[in-house]
């Protein structure tokens, strides 16, 4: 089904790879490196004077038209800053342009930028369905924030300069910090699970063509339309808990087991999850945690770790400035009014002890960031544990090596989604140019009106 391991030590890059199957894009990289032609043209005119200097003049200007036209056959950075330093993800993804959701907008930061250098800065790692997005739109990326969106006060807003979401790994790995919102493993594959969830085919088919395959063969060739279902007979094996004889095909329970493990691409914010992303960062790596449910006093313990202010943020500021945002909206949602469980997220304890043993490794996960965290003390990341063991039990106190199955081995799959900068395969640098042809931004969102729950994530769906 899948290669496991239990070894879940985070790599900088993987160790083994196939490099016959990569581009090797080495001189491309390293070309912005190199000293300008033109300069030294320059200085070598200076430096014969009385030797032919029209002459010589008339060589750089032609040297410096065949220069600029190099320069215009290599990709073109898509960063706001168009600096001397590139962006991470260009550099990985040649010939592709960074989405503008994980820039950083608004004049302001736009300026800042230029004068960090790259081991002074931040990176957001933004885990889908984790809260990331209301955390990043204060930070001041595009994401799909609100219009009246502004980027917040202090010092973590402009030292977070560049964003890890998904496979848009655009981070220098010398960075100071990776900051990490983390959220439940549980209640954060219950949102993922909502969230991918189509209203019908036909709206699928239309609005997501290109998840269409994967969504469909999850939700509707397999029996997995409620969190039940799917842990029912995909994850157990059984019927449906209200009467049904409908049971899953073994195809069928084989993919909700690779879904929930991170291993098989079916619901896109399970697939890439807690361990790809702290995978996808340096060995060595600095890590800050702001969690969800303690978003306010996290926010400014991060803030005051990195030398700002003690208290910056207050509840009644988050309460405005980092509202949540989310696609579902149980009011519009055809597919949530018609449930046939109380509520959309509905387990029952059965169910719910079903899948944190499922959930086991991403649990251990979840703690090692949480353990590795510059900011959070002992008795914060206990809370956290203790909170989880509310809904989890025992896997709350799980270690490696306590799951029933071993921590599964992604090094394929870093390679193909977080890339690196050496060699990046050819399907995946295919992929990035196909999903990025659009360079425009989601939609803005207003809160306060009811929005078509497709609009804001036709282009963008893995938020």
């Amino acid at each position: 089904m899948c290669k496991m391991s239990n070894n879940n030590a985070p790599n900088n890059r993987p160790k083994n790879m196939n490099t016959s199957a990569f581009f090797d894009r080495k001189f491309a990289l390293n070309y912005h490196q190199r000293p300008s032609a033109t300069k030294w043209l320059q200085m070598f005119a200076i430096s014969v004077l009385g030797f032919g200097f029209i002459g010589l003049q008339g060589i750089i200007t032609d040297s410096s038209k065949n220069l600029r036209a190099t320069d215009s056959l290599l990709p073109a950075s898509n960063r706001f800053s168009h600096s001397d330093i590139n962006s991470p993800y260009e550099q990985i993804f040649v010939g592709t342009r960074l989405p503008k959701y994980q820039m950083k907008l608004g004049p302001e930061a736009q300026q800042i930028e230029k004068t960090i250098a790259p081991k002074d800065r931040i990176c957001f790692v933004h885990v889908g369905k984790a809260g990331g997005s209301s955390v990043g739109c204060a930070l001041g990326f595009g994401l799909h924030c609100p219009n009246n969106t502004v980027m917040m006060d202090g010092i973590l807003p402009r030292r977070t300069t560049n964003m890890f979401h998904s496979d848009g790994y655009d981070c220098y790995d010398e960075s100071e910090y990776f900051l990490f919102v983390m959220r439940s493993p549980l209640e954060r594959i219950k949102s993922a699970f909502l969230y991918e969830r189509p209203y019908s085919e036909t709206h699928l088919q239309m609005k997501f063509p290109k998840y269409y395959k994967s969504r469909k063969a999850f939700y509707m060739d397999c029996p997995f339309r409620y969190l039940e279902d799917w842990v029912r007979m995909g994850l157990m094996g059984m019927t449906a808990s209200y009467g049904s004889n409908t049971v899953a095909s073994e195809e069928c329970q084989k993919i909700a087991h690779s879904t929930v493990w991170g291993t098989g691409r079916y619901v896109e914010h399970m697939f890439f999850n807690y361990q790809f992303h702290l995978e996808g960062i340096p060995s060595d790596a600095k890590i800050l945690v702001i969690r969800n449910e303690h978003l306010v006093d996290d926010w400014n313990q991060v803030e005051h770790h990195i030398g700002g202010e003690k208290n910056i943020l207050t509840k009644e500021m988050a309460e405005t400035r980092l509202p949540v945002i989310n696609k579902k909206n149980n009011t519009n949602d055809p597919s949530v009014k018609f449930d046939r469980y109380p509520t959309p997220k509905y387990m029952s304890e059965e169910a719910t002890n079903v899948l944190c043993r499922n959930l086991c490794n991403e649990i251990v996960t979840y703690k090692k960031i949480l353990r590795r965290s510059a900011n959070l003390n002992y008795q914060q990341i206990e809370e956290s544990i203790s909170e989880l063991r509310e809904s989890c039990g025992k896997y709350a106190d799980y270690n490696e090596g306590d799951c029933y199955m071993g921590m599964p081995d992604i090094e394929d799959k870093l390679i193909a989604f977080r890339g690196y900068t050496d060699q990046v395969p050819q399907a995946a640098m295919l992929q990035h140019k196909d999903r990025l042809e659009d360079p425009n931004p989601p939609p803005k969102r207003s809160f306060g009106k009811e929005v078509l729950p497709t609009d804001d994530d036709a282009r963008y769906p893995l938020f």
